[in-house]
């Protein structure tokens, strides 16, 4: 038969050197690594973002410039179709050769339209069906175009401006290169029978040179049907080869624009990204993510493990030193916390071990260890009869909060609780500051809050002088919680608790007092008679269990020197008083 594997006992057998390593481990290095793997996730899904935001933005860009580019086209198109000097020249039959070169010359020189195609470096070029005109560098004749795809589509759709790639395998002119887009428009402003056609050529750098200030953080492509007007990474790259980039890869954005008769589209296509990649990218954030998350959390729970480890060693190894008849105190304690105080604590011990076997026999000694266990064991009995008493009154309150309101605010109600039973069940020192009792109490009006509405209000009172004096622990808050059963539980009006802890010239005193129903005369008397003379057996046979408890542990804490006085009045209200003589307290 297997045994049954108990994690518990298991951990007790492991050092604590190791206990700290597996804290560490499982309580910071796992949850910090899954917490980085979710914070470089969403930073990889914000890069994606960003990534694609950028696309979006550099291809509107990118479409602003190309219209821009052509919007710029159409207003010159227009300012020289509106030109009437420049319309006569055209529309006029020549009969000589040297007519026609006066008045070219003439209009030439006294027209705009060379002066734009110089100073944007681009081709404006005029065709007409002037059959007596020569053609030159700025006129020419319609049939000299007649078999060239941009003036086909044109002719075919019935439009008034277009504009189109550069389709023709060579350009019309042989000094111009073949990476240009055109614009076409007709001139018909001035009535004629003269037909007649405005085209102005974008030069090869006229698109790099206007997006050039756009940043390109991915590669740039713009497309007019299968031509390739633009690619930002000069790779000269196919129709085809950019498509079959962007169907491959889920970093492209695609838009069409359709703009003077045509559709452009526009590839945007960023680098690959991956989760290392972006870690590459954030170098500095990730080192420092490893220092402050794994490295310094390392070092510093080392530091502390040494810090404990080394004198609890020292501790045991005087506790363990057997077969001596005195024990040896410790010569050289550091620190001031938990583990110095135990040494301390140890030492003083040492101390009146050494005085009692030097004034004692061993057996009154062996008598008085044994009456400290029965005392010890008493305490304990103590201890765990208020623990369900305690906390069987405040889950009451959760319940009937439950009941009447609903479960609204049973997770605040729940946390509180959570700081009242910690200290319910953390019984490694009695004794504490009346400053902790005093945020117990302040929890557990809180909590009665929930329950009471506004039938319940309290006012804390401690003087400053008298916060870390020590009492035994839920000694206070017992009372407070007698006024709020006893006392505010059955009053349908709002009542009030008042809790006073302050000094007189000869004793500590503590009040809590409420304004409930109050008490009988002879009920009181007999309940300060009782608290004032409590016994563990007294206790066994009274309903009265927590506040006798209370009693019972703050007279043992002060030498059976503590008074208890209660002042009440059927109808108004009860007050408890508790007084403890100045020379017996001490502080934390």
């Amino acid at each position: 038969m297997f045994k049954s594997f108990n994690i518990r006992a298991y951990i007790g057998n492991i050092k604590l050197n190791k206990k700290f390593f597996l804290m560490y481990v499982f309580g910071i290095i796992l949850p910090l690594v899954i917490t980085d793997a979710f914070l470089f996730q969403s930073i990889y899904e914000a890069e994606l973002g960003n990534q694609r935001s950028y696309r979006d933005n550099a291809i509107d860009a990118y479409a602003t410039t190309l219209r821009d580019i052509l919007e710029y086209d159409s207003d010159v198109a227009t300012a020289i179709d509106l030109n009437k000097e420049l319309n006569t020249f055209i529309n006029t039959k020549y009969d000589m050769p040297y007519g026609y070169f006066n008045n070219y010359m003439f209009t030439v020189s006294s027209s705009f339209f060379a002066t734009l195609s110089d100073i944007n470096q681009d081709r404006i070029v005029i065709y007409s069906d002037n059959d007596t005109m020569m053609s030159g560098h700025y006129f020419h004749n319609i049939k000299e175009v007649e078999n060239e795809r941009w003036y086909i589509e044109f002719s075919k759709e019935d439009i008034y401006e277009a504009a189109y790639a550069y389709f023709d395998r060579a350009p019309r002119f042989p000094s111009a290169d073949k990476d240009r887009f055109i614009y076409v428009r007709k001139m018909n402003t001035t009535k004629s029978d003269v037909k007649k056609i405005i085209t102005i050529e974008h030069r090869r750098t006229r698109l790099p040179n206007k997006v050039k200030e756009t940043p390109e953080d991915c590669s740039m492509y713009i497309c007019c049907d299968d031509y390739v007007l633009y690619a930002s990474d000069n790779t000269n790259p196919s129709i085809y080869d950019i498509k079959q980039k962007a169907k491959k890869t889920s970093y492209a954005t695609v838009k069409d624009f359709n703009m003077y008769g045509n559709t452009f589209t526009i590839y945007a296509i960023s680098e690959e990204l991956t989760i290392l990649s972006v870690i590459k990218s954030n170098v500095p954030i990730t080192i420092l993510l490893i220092i402050l998350t794994l490295i310094l959390p390392l070092l510093f729970i080392k530091f502390i493990e040494r810090s404990i480890t080394e004198r609890i060693s020292i501790l045991g190894k005087a506790f363990g030193e057997r077969g001596k008849e005195y024990f040896q105190p410790i010569k050289e304690i550091s620190g001031s916390d938990e583990i110095s105080d135990l040494m301390h604590n140890y030492n003083r011990i040492v101390e009146i071990n050494n005085e009692l076997t030097n004034t004692i026999y061993k057996d009154k000694l062996r008598e008085q260890e044994s009456d400290i266990a029965r005392k010890n064991a008493e305490l304990l009995a103590l201890q765990s009869q208020i623990n369900p008493h305690f906390l069987f009154n405040a889950l009451e309150s959760i319940r009937m909060h439950s009941i009447l309101k609903g479960e609204n605010e049973t997770a605040e109600m729940v946390q509180r609780l959570a700081v009242m039973q910690r200290q319910n069940v953390e019984w490694h020192e009695d004794a504490v500051k009346i400053a902790d009792e005093e945020e117990l109490i302040d929890t557990y009006l809180q909590l009665q809050s929930y329950r009471f509405g506004d039938r319940i209000s309290y006012n804390i009172e401690i003087d400053d002088d008298c916060k870390d004096i020590l009492i035994p622990k839920l000694t206070l808050v017992t009372f407070v919680e007698n006024a709020c059963i006893h006392g505010i539980e059955s009053k349908a009006t709002q009542g009030w608790i008042f809790v006073r802890v302050y000094k007189t010239d000869t004793d500590l005193m503590i009040e809590v007092e409420d304004t409930g129903d109050g008490l009988e005369e002879k009920e009181a008397e007999k309940l300060q008679k009782l608290m004032n003379t409590v016994t563990i057996d007294a206790i066994k046979k009274t309903r009265h269990v927590g506040s006798l408890n209370a009693c019972l542990r703050i007279k043992m804490m002060f030498k059976d020197r503590a008074k208890f006085m209660i002042e009440t009045e059927k109808g108004i209200g009860t007050s408890i008083i508790i007084s403890i003589p100045i020379e017996l307290i001490t502080e934390g």
